[in-house]
């Protein structure tokens, strides 16, 4: 008896309420946040429980290794009112050795900013350690941070070690599914905890370097970012596309703006609108993508087969910085995800 074939599917959204504005979750597999589907014959099922019975089938064979039968990419938005408290992320080695947990590459596509927008991401010079702790202490780190004022359209990579935190925007994060992170500073919240000391060794003390990148809005399909967890393209969606070699991955297409529609052999078999994310199992090897907009724009996320070595791949072949090597602790207590 042939196998019920799987089809695209889209997740209800889970709102969590945050100091400086709202984080919904559009797809996650973290365990305290376990997105369900909404669509199809596997409505009312979890991401988790969905991948545990079709692991492959889902994700394709290249996860695994690496993320077991967790689902390895996460997306969610961003409306942020205030300002978030200044974090920094660990790399899979850091997060594996001490936390048991994966470490967190993120990326964020600015979809709205308000007359405030700012990005706080790494420093604007070399630092040291000791004036970044002073700094953190006395109330006066904004000195040192590069400060961004954001456009809609850009996009930035937030990779393990850089110091990041945002205010009044709206943000589109596509990231590896983790919420592991460290609260460095939190500017007038003076009861909010602060993990200073146990993720000092994790910073990037280095300048940021804005990467190169030259985009062309005439492309249909771009590449915007690559890493070893994650690739994202953004789809300028005028007329509909035909995709037929997903390379052993799935996809994940996140509706910046407009609506279109998913369909398998020639039927309208899912329909999305802005702010929503699909699934297309990497079992689905032919599908089309058709705008109902034709000011559509999606980020369509998959993951390439991995490097030996994990490396940051800018797409316009400029490599992003990384900190120091070190050597990971072991037993220290996971910070809770839900402090923000």
């Amino acid at each position: 008896m042939d196998e019920k074939k799987l089809t695209p599917m889209r997740f209800g959204p889970e709102r969590v309420e945050r100091k400086w504005g709202v984080a919904e979750y559009r797809i996650a597999d973290l365990g305290y946040i376990d997105s369900v589907a909404i669509d199809g014959w596997l409505s009312g099922n979890s991401i988790s429980d969905i991948m545990q019975t079709y692991l492959e089938r889902i994700a394709g064979e290249i996860p695994f290794e690496y993320y077991g039968t967790q689902f390895p990419v996460m997306v969610k938005w961003l409306d942020i009112k205030g300002r978030t408290s200044l974090h920094v992320n660990p790399d899979d080695e850091a997060a594996e050795q001490r936390y048991d947990a994966f470490g967190k590459t993120a990326l964020w596509y600015v979809a709205a900013a308000g007359p405030d927008a700012k990005l706080f991401l790494g420093f604007k010079r070399d630092v040291t350690a000791a004036e970044f702790y002073e700094k953190c202490l006395d109330g006066t780190v904004e000195e040192l941070l590069n400060v961004i004022k954001p456009k809609v359209g850009e996009h930035y990579l937030v990779t393990p070690g850089m110091v990041h935190a945002a205010q009044d925007v709206r943000l589109l994060e596509v990231a590896e599914s983790s919420e592991l992170w460290f609260r460095l500073h939190a500017w007038e919240d003076r009861e909010a905890e602060l993990h200073l000391e146990e993720a000092f060794d994790l910073i990037d003390l280095k300048a940021y370097r804005v990467p190169k990148t030259q985009g062309n809005p005439e492309a249909v399909t771009e590449s915007i970012a690559v890493t070893p967890q994650f690739s994202v393209n953004e789809i300028r969606l005028k007329d509909a596309v035909r995709i037929t070699d997903q390379g052993g991955s799935f996809r994940l297409y996140a509706c910046v703006k407009g609506a279109g529609s998913v369909q398998v052999e020639g039927k309208d078999s899912l329909r999305f609108r802005e702010g929503d994310a699909v699934l297309v199992p990497a079992e689905l090897k032919d599908f089309i993508l058709a705008p109902t907009d034709r000011d559509t724009l999606l980020l369509e996320a998959l993951l390439e087969p991995r490097r030996d070595k994990d490396e940051y791949i800018n797409p316009e072949a400029e490599p992003f910085l990384k900190g120091e090597e070190y050597e990971g602790l072991e037993g220290d207590e996971l910070p809770d995800p839900e402090l923000d």
